[in-house]
Formats: structure tokens, C-alpha cells, sequence
């Protein structure tokens, strides 16, 4: 068990280093805790009939029987924890130990089952509010029933949904489904073990957060004329930022179109055209929403400061034209914008 261990374990590290150059280079922690709602013990064991050759069924003297019986689990507990790697294409890698205790049903013996498992799992809608993903495993377990115990090769499904709580934390609810076949103990018995669960658990990011662009200056209108006779104003652009997944502005964005109305109101406006954007998190239709938003907040704001409603055209572009070039499901803060044009007459 302990050769099988360490051989999972090293394939595991591998596959977060062999891959690691195309990743978002995210190391994760992860704890769960779980409940079985359905499981049992199929066993089988031989004993010797004497009254068989009494029946002259087979040539005289004791014969063997092979007597079947399932034994299902009371619910119980189950204990996972796992260290893992997610990808920018959507799939994360772990290794993963866990613990499963149940009762067999009106008996006073339990099974134990102990394992080391390499998970692949692959996150839909990454970047959104609620993530669903799916996932298989393989490895080892140690099963132990009453006083007898064995080893063997054990596989899992899994299926859950993931919503973040800030950037580093996640909630994870998922159903597992577990399996080990063909054990066979040192009493005679042999056994097939299977178990459900639905777990609760806590995923945490590690390592550094990502390298944010250093702010932009304000881009500010070009300078007031310094004569008084009537000149004609170019058309003044400017570009207001947000936090992930936010539409409000910040004072930093109120600063700036402040002072791109202070620049209008010297000028004759004939209309703004403001463009909502985001980065690559999140779903696209997720997206087209949030970017909207943002487009609405700005054009609040100049309505706010004076500028005609009606002269006013909001777009929502959602992640489809980028400031900065980047995968899908990056943060990036550069493309999370608000891009406004206003035109003179």
C-alpha cells in the first residue's frame, strides 16, 4: 500500500509540473466533509455442507458453498482533503486522501475504507458567480471490516458546483460516487465495496494573485483653447475601469468624467457614444450583462452632469473586443472598461 502511495503521489506532482507552462498557475488546497446516503458490502465466502453428499447431489463427503450476501452501509461520515492545479483550459489535477466510515446494516461491525486518489476534474462557466464541474479518480484503497483488512484499485466519479466567496476562497457541494472490487481478506472473504456521498468542503487558491497593470494616468481632454474666439473641439475620448465582476465607479472614474464635462461644456456636444467591455471571466452571456452594466453606470453619470439623454448611445460589447489579448477565464484588469466618445459640433 505504501509503494502504491508514493507512486500516486509522484504522478500527481507531475502532471501540475509537466503542464505547468500552459497553466494559469494556480495552486489550490481543499478540505471536505460528507455524508454517504447510499452504499453497501457485496461479500462471498465458502463453507463446507456435509448434508450436500446426504442428498446425493455429488459423490459423497463434505462439498463447498458459496454463500452471497450484500450488507448495506448506515450513513455516515466522510473526510477528504487534496492538494491540486487548475489550468486556464478548465480542468484542475489533484491528489486526494480520504476517509469513509459506515456501519454494515444491524450488525455491530464497520467498514472502514481508506484511500489516496489522482483526480481530473474539469470546471464549467469558470470565472462566473456558480460554477458546475465534473470529475473522475483513480488509485488505492484500504478497506478494513471488523479485524480483516485489503487493498485494492478504487475509482471514483464526482459531479458538484463551485461559487467563489472573494478571489482566493470557493464553496464546493458535490456527489461522489465510490468503488473497490475484488477485495479479498484474510479470513476467506471476499468482498466489493461500493459507497455515495454528498460533501461540503472549502477550496482555497494559493501563490501570489495575478500582476495587475499599474493604473492608467486620467486621460484628460485636450487642453481649453486660450482665445476666446469660437475654435472647433475634437472629438474627446476617455476610459473609465472597473474592479472584477463590479459596475460601480470609483472615485478615480468620477475624477475622470469630471473632467471630460468640464471639457464638454466649453464645446457645442452633439453626442457621446459609450461602450461597455469586460475581460475573459465569467460566461459570454454573463458577460454581455455585465458589460451593459457598466455602459448604463457611465451614462447615468453624464446625464447626472448635464448631457442630454437623448444624445447619448451605450453599446455592450462583453468580452468580444479586447484591450489586452488574453485566454479564456483571465482577470484582466485593463479589459474591464468603459470606453466613452464624445463628439462636437
Amino acid at each position: 500500500m505504501r509503494k502504491h502511495i508514493a507512486v500516486l503521489a509522484f504522478a500527481a506532482l507531475m502532471a501540475g509540473v509537466s503542464t505547468s507552462a500552459h497553466a494559469q498557475r494556480s495552486w489550490y488546497v481543499r478540505a471536505d466533509v460528507g455524508y454517504s446516503v447510499d452504499g453497501e458490502l457485496d461479500t462471498s465466502f465458502e463453507v463446507e455442507d456435509e448434508d450436500v453428499s446426504e442428498a446425493r447431489i455429488a459423490p459423497p463427503g463434505p462439498q463447498a458453498l458459496t454463500i452471497n450476501q450484500a450488507f448495506n452501509f448506515d450513513d455516515d461520515a466522510l473526510f477528504s482533503g487534496a492538494i491540486g492545479y487548475n489550468y486556464d483550459n478548465g480542468f484542475r489535477v489533484e491528489a486526494e486522501v480520504a476517509r469513509r466510515e459506515n456501519d454494515l446494516e444491524n450488525t455491530s461491525t464497520e467498514a472502514v475504507a481508506k484511500s489516496l486518489m489522482l483526480n481530473v476534474f474539469y470546471d464549467f462557466n469558470r470565472g462566473g458567480r456558480f460554477q458546475p464541474y465534473i470529475g473522475a479518480g483513480v488509485g488505492y484503497a484500504d478497506v478494513d471490516v471488523g479485524d480483516a483488512d485489503n487493498s485494492n484499485f478504487a475509482w471514483q466519479a464526482i459531479a458538484g458546483v463551485a461559487a467563489p466567496i472573494g478571489d482566493r476562497l470557493t464553496v464546493d457541494l458535490a456527489y461522489r460516487y465510490f468503488n473497490v472490487d475484488d477485495l479479498s481478506f484474510e479470513n476467506g472473504l471476499d468482498a466489493d465495496y461500493n459507497q455515495q456521498a454528498v460533501t461540503l468542503g472549502l477550496r482555497y487558491r494559493l501563490g501570489a494573485d495575478a500582476p495587475v497593470a499599474p493604473p492608467l494616468p486620467p486621460q484628460q481632454p485636450a487642453e481649453p483653447p486660450v482665445t476666446t474666439a469660437p475654435v472647433a473641439c475634437p472629438a474627446s475620448e476617455f476610459v473609465v475601469y472597473f474592479e472584477w465582476d463590479r459596475s460601480n465607479l470609483n472615485q478615480a472614474a468620477l475624477d475622470v468624467i469630471d473632467q471630460a464635462i468640464a471639457r464638454a461644456r466649453e464645446c457645442n456636444v452633439q453626442g457621446a457614444t459609450v461602450v461597455g467591455h469586460t475581460d475573459t471571466s465569467g460566461s459570454a452571456a454573463y458577460n454581455v450583462g455585465l458589460s451593459e452594466r457598466r455602459a448604463g453606470v457611465v451614462r447615468d453619470a453624464l446625464i447626472a452632469r448635464g448631457m442630454n439623454a437623448g444624445a447619448i448611445n451605450t453599446q455592450a460589447r462583453g468580452e468580444t473586443e479586447l484591450a489586452r489579448a488574453t485566454p479564456n477565464g483571465v482577470r484582466e484588469p485593463l479589459n474591464r472598461r468603459t470606453a466613452v466618445t464624445i463628439s462636437f459640433r
